[in-house]
Parts: C-alpha cells; structure tokens; sequence
C-alpha cells in the first residue's frame, strides 16, 4: 500500500521519467552485454539509460581463423564507465582476425563510443576479473565488490544514483523521493522500459 501511494505521488508531482532516460546505447554484433548500472542484463543491442553516469559491462565475441581452424574468441568482462546526457551513442569494437589480434586485445582492449556527430566520448575502462574458474559466475556480486573497492571505472550504487537523478528532476515545491530502495528501483526500471511499458504501468497504478 505505501508503495502504491509512493508511485501515485511521483504521478502526481509530475516527475519527468522520460528525462532520466535520455542516453541511447547500441551495441555492436560482438558485444555481449552482461551488466548495465550493475543489474544482469541478457545481451541487449540497444540500452536506454538515465542521463549522467553509466556503467556497463560486456564480452567481446567474435569467430577468427587460425591455423585453417576457426574458433570463437570470447574477450575477459570490460567495464566501461562514461558520462553522457540526451545522446544517442554507438560502441565501436575492432575487427578481430587472427589469434595474435584477439590476445592483444584481451591484453589492453581498444574500443570507442561515439555519439551521432562522430564525436568520441570519453569514459574509463577496466576489467571484471576473477580467479579460477571462470562458470557460474555472479556477476551482480562481482560489480558489487569492485563498485565498492574504488577502481577506475567504478560508480556509486544504482539506488544512490537514481536518488540523485530523481530529485534534479522534482518540481521545487515536491517532497525529494529515494527514501526507500524499492522506490529507487522502481524509478531505474521505469526509466528502462520504452513508451508502451510506462502506459501499462500507470494504467495499473491508477485502478
């Protein structure tokens, strides 16, 4: 019940949602999107994240030949931090066409963002490592533990983030929200979702 009423106050302040959702992504064939802001993600070609801050994680696939043979090269998990606001952007990943070109760039990976007018944007890049055996990772506990250890291309926790973005957007006489995680999640998520999800969600939490 209090959640309801959360949700049909934001409604009623006029949140803007659709501003914390400003920054499209795509990414290429041979990206493997494994993590977005630091929830699991399936693979998707095109993201839509809140302006500001993102984080993303992803592999590398591409099939080379070498040796006559061919094989499937799958690169470690890359973090990819960067700040970008109303943008369309596309990842751009190299080629890769033999063995020697694929462990050079497991070894120092080479890629770019960029947004419509062929502009690179910036961001910071790093991996997501672990020893051992590398099945049945938990990859949603990994970010985690490196977001939480200060690395290069970590960021603040997606609760805190979306608190942020959320209350730049209130009108000034609003109440901030963000008081509790659940409400966070559900602005992330409602953020991420594309026109015809948001209608169905305030149809249902107007009945």
């Amino acid at each position: 019940m209090k959640l309801r009423t959360a949700l049909l106050a934001i409604t009623a302040c006029g949140l803007s949602f659709s501003s914390l959702a400003d920054v499209k992504l795509a990414m290429p064939y041979q990206a493997e999107t494994i993590l977005v802001n630091g929830v699991k993600n399936n693979g998707d070609k095109s993201l839509t994240l809140p302006n500001g801050v993102n984080q993303i994680a992803f592999k590398f696939k591409d099939s080379l030949r070498e040796n006559g043979d061919d094989h499937l090269f799958t690169s470690d998990v890359i973090v990819v931090k960067f700040d970008a606001s109303d943008a369309n952007i596309n990842l751009e990943l190299p080629k890769i066409r033999s063995g020697q070109e694929a462990r050079k760039f497991n070894q120092e990976p080479t890629f770019n963002l960029v947004d419509a007018s062929g502009t690179n944007v910036d961001f910071t890049q790093d991996k997501l490592l672990k020893k051992g055996l590398q099945f049945g990772r938990n990859y949603e506990a990994e970010i985690v533990a490196y977001n939480q250890s200060g690395q290069a291309a970590a960021i603040a926790p997606i609760a805190a983030i979306s608190t942020a973005q959320a209350v730049t957007t209130l009108p000034a006489n609003a109440a901030p929200q963000g008081q509790n995680v659940a409400e966070n999640m559900l602005m992330y998520w409602y953020a991420q979702a594309d026109e015809q999800t948001r209608a169905r969600f305030k149809a249902a939490i107007s009945q």
